[in-house]
């Protein structure tokens, strides 16, 4: 046999989509769409990034200028033994100030805030993957509840059946109280597996719904999965390699240890000395002035809690380090053991596609044999009970191959809108607007 892996689960994943009854009227696509849409948490994740991205704008706050005006005024009556005697003043103070230099401080932070910008693009790239691979294993669970739930209702029909012929057989003296009494418990037991698969099928909507807002009804249809065979990884190796490259979860974790990093280089520089320039303009009733002044600030020592505050900065880049080593280690066992399972999933498969095919066999033969009195009823209900759980074992082997296929490429770091050819579904990070301004109501002179 030397099909391909993709060409196997094409082949699967066709079937899947075909089974009579079955299959959701709703494309995969179209499912994906509307929960990158709506969903909570794709939604929380691009405000953390928006949150990020005004701490860009904010970096340079050691560096801007600033204006301020004060004034004050007093009026008094004084009575110095002659009579009451007025007096008033007042002041108006207008100050301009700003940090010619604030030893590189500004500089750093800007470099800090653009670490934090990229991390927060990798969660909210890590955040993508997470709601994509779920709505995916909702939208396979719904089309699994189907097609099991159709294939215990042809169950319970056909033992329904045998429960009336063992009666017929039963008043006519061809069979005993025993074979009616084991017909009629199988009868139930399949009654019992259909009402818990309901259970089962009746969840697996509400997630559905809860993912994508859309009601999946009794409508049924022709599924249609995405194709992914182009990022889809050919060798346990390869996936290894691009889990290295393209996984956010190691991205997330390589920019923590550049941001620990940074805090390092910050904390130094506001060692630095600053340079700043104040001028103020004063009008009284007395006097008019105008000043400037020049101000160098730098400290003489470190303090206390300055030097554990640095400490501090230093041990967490070290824990930072280990983290990023123990995210490449996990994300190598990662890929491979997705690798595997997808592999396995194939191999798993085909024995039980050959399970059903003998099964099917068995089926037919032992009704052949009851005919001529070589088999009993029971050898019969035997050979059908062992067909339905085969097939349902077959519709179980078809999701997890799709599914881990799907898995697989999440540890690749490759389940994302644009690899997927969704990527109208979500609106680029960079076009998201700026919050609204909460102070441009406050008393400022603009």
């Amino acid at each position: 046999m030397q099909f391909g892996g993709r060409a196997i689960t094409l082949a699967f994943a066709f079937t899947l989509a075909s089974w009579t009854g079955s299959a959701l009227g709703l494309s995969l696509e179209e499912a994906l769409v509307q929960s990158l849409k709506n969903s909570n948490k794709i939604a929380s994740s691009r405000d953390s990034w928006i949150a990020a991205r005004e701490s860009v704008f904010s970096s340079n706050a050691t560096k801007e200028s600033s204006l301020k005006y004060s004034g004050s005024g007093s009026l008094s009556e004084t009575d110095s033994g002659s009579g009451y005697t007025g007096s008033d003043s007042y002041s108006n103070k207008i100050t301009f100030s700003k940090n010619i230099f604030d030893g590189g401080q500004s500089l750093e932070k800007l470099k800090l805030a653009e670490i934090q910008l990229e991390s927060a693009t990798a969660s909210f790239r890590n955040t993508e993957q997470g709601v994509v691979l779920e709505t995916v294993q909702s939208y396979l669970n719904l089309s699994k509840s189907y097609q099991e739930i159709e294939l215990l209702k042809n169950n319970v029909l056909r033992l329904e059946k045998h429960v009336a012929a063992a009666k017929v057989n039963l008043a006519e003296g061809m069979a005993t109280p025993t074979s009616l009494a084991d017909a009629e418990a199988r009868y139930a037991r399949a009654r019992a597996d259909r009402a818990l698969f309901a259970t089962s099928l009746e969840n697996a909507k509400d997630l559905f719904f809860k993912l994508t807002r859309i009601q999946a009804d009794n409508d049924l249809g022709e599924a249609h999965l995405l194709r992914v065979d182009h990022i889809l990884p050919k060798s346990q190796q390869l996936a290894e390699e691009l889990a290295l490259k393209n996984s956010p979860t190691v991205m997330i974790s390589k920019l923590a240890e550049k941001a620990a990093s940074q805090e390092l280089h910050l904390a130094r520089v506001e060692q630095n000395p600053t340079l700043g320039l104040s001028l103020s303009a004063t009008q009284s009733n007395s006097s008019n002035s105008i000043s400037a002044s020049i101000s160098v600030s730098a400290p003489l020592y470190s303090t206390n809690s300055t030097v554990s505050g640095a400490r501090k900065k230093v041990a967490l880049h070290s824990q930072s380090m280990i983290d990023l080593k123990e995210a490449i280690d996990n994300i190598k066992i990662e890929a491979r053991s997705a690798f595997r399972d997808y592999e396995g999933a194939k191999i798993t498969l085909r024995a039980v596609e050959a399970e059903v095919e003998a099964s099917r066999l068995v089926v037919d033969g032992v009704a052949k044999e009851l005919k001529f009195g070589l088999k009993t009823t029971l050898d019969l209900l035997d050979a059908e009970k062992g067909f339905n759980d085969a097939e349902l074992r077959l519709v179980q082997a078809r999701h997890d191959i799709i599914l881990k296929e799907f898995k697989l490429i999440a540890a690749t770091g490759g389940l994302t809108a644009n690899k997927l050819g969704i990527g109208h579904a979500l609106d680029k990070l960079s076009d998201s607007p700026r919050p609204e301004n909460p102070l441009r109501n406050s008393l400022n002179f603009w």
